[in-house]
């Protein structure tokens, strides 16, 4: 039998954490916000790049390795075309340093120096490449890759599986404005599975005051994903295609789906409909992005199977802005910003924060890996 995990972490422990998600995908944009010139990006506290060369989307550091200047302030040479300075073709898609030129190519390889017009280029002429994936309409960054580098990645955790709802036939997905909370991501993550927070800071829309009791439910937990089913409690809402708004209606299962380490779906079953008599889904999936061990930025897209007239997506937009209204405070003031893995911290409680135990642990392991 092996050891425990020690879940007592202190504050090395925590920078061990911050340092193993470094070993994790994580997104870093939308996919249709890159367009044809670079994008600078924040990720763990390091300024990346990412920049569409060809058909590949590759990311490096935003960072020259001539004089230190944002790679993101330069542009895309295609590669057939000479130079001003009429030295020859560089053959392949390049990303342009704004100062003195220099083209980095897809493996991050300086491959022009207009300066030295005719020489040859140092072997240190280069910057890092990070792996890049793209799933669920975002682009994702690993940068630590393991032995295989960015061509043979291999993270601790694979990117979630979405393909019950993404791009699947019958759903209609929309994106929630991206933004970005004054918290760990860890924490993002914690507040959206905490479903026994709905009746104090959600009442009239996800949960009712006088009901506070918080379902029982059973966690499972495969080393990939913490998930669970649950019957919960709220009030009709026109948004999820209900007919007699405020009434109280069980959404039974309501299955959350927390992809390791900072990711979550939630599918809830609606009633059925003509169109589809097994019964409708809504569903909201976020991933949250560290950008530093105190801040984060969450990626949403809410996917459902009825009332799939695009006029109807401003009231869903309109719904999620109003609930993330609410728990943006409430998460803004948790202290420590970073998520505590240390479980004598806080005070839990068996029921109701089971899956956030669960999560905890894991995260504990993820640090003691390191």
């Amino acid at each position: 039998m092996t050891n425990p995990v020690d879940l007592h972490l202190d504050v090395g422990g925590e920078a061990r954490l911050h340092e193993s998600l470094r070993r994790c995908w994580h997104p870093v944009a939308r996919v249709d916000e890159l367009e044809d010139r670079p994008l600078p990006v924040t990720l763990l506290d390091e300024l990346l790049v990412v920049v569409r060369l060809g058909d590949e989307i590759t990311c490096f550091p935003d960072l020259c390795v001539h004089r230190g200047t944002a790679l993101s302030l330069g542009w895309v040479d295609d590669g057939s075309r000479p130079a001003p300075d009429g030295s020859g073709t560089v053959g392949e898609p390049c990303l342009v340093c704004a100062y003195h030129g220099w083209s980095y190519d897809r493996r991050g390889v300086v491959r022009r120096i207009p300066a030295v017009h005719g020489r040859s280029i140092p072997n240190r002429a280069r910057v890092a490449r990070y792996a890049t994936a793209t799933a669920a309409g975002l682009i994702w960054v690993l940068l630590d890759p393991g032995p295989g580098g960015w061509e043979d990645p291999s993270a601790t955790y694979p990117i979630p599986d979405v393909s019950s709802w993404w791009q699947a036939p019958g759903y209609r997905t929309i994106q929630i404005e991206t933004y970005d909370w004054a918290c760990s991501a860890a924490r993002r993550v914690e507040n959206f599975v905490d479903f026994s927070h709905f009746p104090w800071v959600h009442p009239g829309i996800l949960g009712d005051r006088s009901k506070p009791l918080s379902p029982e439910h059973e966690v499972i937990d495969d080393g990939v994903t913490i998930s669970f089913d649950i019957a919960l409690e709220e009030p009709q809402a026109s948004v999820k295609g209900d007919v007699a708004p405020g009434v109280k209606v069980q959404r039974d299962p309501t299955t959350y789906t927390l992809h390791l380490p900072l990711s979550v779906t939630l599918d809830q079953l609606l009633p059925p409909s003509a169109e589809r008599l097994s019964g409708n889904h809504f569903v909201l999936f976020l991933a949250a992005a560290p950008l530093s061990a105190k801040r984060c930025r969450s990626f949403t897209w809410n996917a459902r199977t009825y009332n799939l007239d695009p006029a109807a997506d401003a009231g869903l937009a309109a719904f999620q802005a109003t609930i993330l209204d609410q728990d943006r405070p409430i998460a803004e003031s948790q202290r420590p910003e970073e998520l505590p893995v240390d479980l004598s911290q806080e005070l839990h409680i068996a029921g109701p924060d089971r899956a956030s135990i669960a999560y905890r642990r894991r995260l504990a392991e993820l640090a003691a890996a390191i």
